[in-house]
């Protein structure tokens, strides 16, 4: 009973072996890049094939050192630097008294 959910805690979701979120994101930019390029440019979009098989690549390998990357970014993007400034600078981090 508890070998699914072991399994899926230790092997986090992968498209072609990069971490899933981290691989939709890089396909979605690229997807614009190329929609934008042929749009303004009139480019051949399968020059743009190159640079997402080598950023892929790149991120195939980020993904086999780190296999939970995507949990990391999405648990730093809720945690992550904070950007509220305080109305007085000698109370800390609030934005009232």
């Amino acid at each position: 009973m508890r070998e699914p959910i072991l399994k899926a805690v230790a092997m986090p979701p992968r498209i072609f072996w990069a971490p899933m979120q981290v691989a939709i994101i890089n396909m979605t930019v690229h997807l614009a890049i190329i929609l934008i390029m042929i749009a303004v440019m009139d480019l051949n979009p399968l020059w743009f094939l190159a640079s997402l098989i080598v950023t892929h690549s790149i991120l195939v390998s980020y993904g086999a050192k780190e296999p939970h990357m995507s949990r990391m970014l999405m648990a730093w993007g809720k945690s992550g630097p904070n950007m509220t400034h305080s109305i007085y600078t000698n109370r800390g981090i609030k934005l009232a008294p």
